[in-house]
C-alpha cells in the first residue's frame, strides 16, 4: 500500500493536476516568471514552485495544510535541496511532512479570494511560502489511488484561449484539466512531454488522457467552496469543480 505522504502528494497538487469541468526543464517551454496584480498572479504557465505540506492528526482524520512558493520565489534549488522532512516535522509539529516539488503550473493566471487571498506567509527552512489550502484526509481515502479528495480554498484558474489544455476524461464522462506537472518522479519531465504523456499513464478502465484547445478562455475554480482532487500516479494535480 502506498505511504501516506505519497497519497497526500497526489491529492494536494495530485506530478498531474486536474481541474474538473461539470521543469525548470532543460528543454521545453521556458520557465515563467509570475507577476502579481492585486489578488491575481499572472504569467503562471510553466512557473516553477514547490510545496511543503505538513500533515497533522485530528482525531480519526489527518489534516494537510498546503504551503507553496508561488509569487514569492521560484523555489531555488540551493535552498530546496537542503530542506529535510525531519526538520519540517519538528517545524510544524506534524505526523509527517510532504516536500512536494519542484512543480510547474499550467494555467495562465490564478485569482485568489476569501481565506486564500488572506492566507499567512511563513518561512520554513529558509524558504518563503504562503498558506494556500487545507485538505481533510480521511484514513479510508488513503486506500484508493484514483479517489477524489476535498480541498478548502478560494481560487479561480484561467487557461487562455488558443493554447492547449491537457485533460483526463473519467469513465463517467467528467473532464479534468491538468493544473500542474512535476519533476518528482521523472526529473527530466518538461512541458513538451505533456502532449504525448497518455501512453505512460496507468489510468483506470474507461479513463483517457486527451488535449483540448479552447476557443475562449477556460475559467475554472472554487469561490468560497471546496475543490476535489483526482489522484494520479505521475505526481500531477487535478482539480474538480464540486
Amino acid at each position: 500500500m502506498p505511504k501516506l505522504k505519497d497519497r497526500i502528494r497526489n491529492a494536494a497538487s495530485a506530478g498531474l493536476a486536474l481541474v474538473a469541468l461539470c521543469t525548470s526543464a532543460a528543454t521545453g517551454a521556458p520557465t515563467a516568471t509570475p507577476t502579481i496584480h492585486g489578488n491575481v498572479i499572472e504569467g503562471v504557465s510553466n512557473a516553477r514552485y514547490c510545496e511543503i505540506i505538513p500533515i497533522v492528526r485530528d482525531g480519526l482524520h489527518q489534516t494537510a495544510t498546503v504551503y507553496n512558493t508561488l509569487g514569492l520565489n521560484d523555489c531555488p534549488a540551493q535552498i530546496w535541496d537542503k530542506i529535510s522532512e525531519d526538520a519540517m516535522k519538528q517545524r510544524f509539529d506534524a505526523v509527517t511532512v510532504l516536500l512536494n516539488g519542484p512543480r510547474y503550473f499550467l494555467m495562465d493566471s490564478i485569482e485568489a479570494s476569501g481565506t486564500t487571498e488572506a492566507s499567512k506567509k511563513i518561512d520554513a527552512g529558509g524558504l518563503d511560502l504562503t498558506e494556500r489550502a487545507t485538505i481533510d484526509v480521511g484514513l479510508l481515502d488513503l486506500l484508493h489511488r484514483y479517489r477524489e479528495q476535498t480541498i478548502n480554498r478560494d481560487t479561480v484558474y484561467r487557461f487562455k484561449a488558443g493554447l492547449p489544455v491537457f485533460m483526463i476524461e473519467a469513465a463517467d464522462g467528467r473532464d479534468y484539466a491538468m493544473q500542474a506537472y512535476s519533476q518528482i518522479v521523472n526529473k527530466t519531465l518538461n512541458y513538451d512531454d505533456l502532449a504525448t504523456l497518455g501512453p505512460r499513464l496507468k489510468l483506470p478502465s474507461g479513463w483517457r488522457y486527451t488535449t483540448m484547445t479552447p476557443d475562449q478562455d477556460l475559467v475554472l475554480g472554487a469561490q468560497g467552496a471546496t475543490r476535489t482532487i483526482s489522484m494520479t500516479p505521475i505526481r500531477s494535480s487535478t482539480d474538480v469543480d464540486a
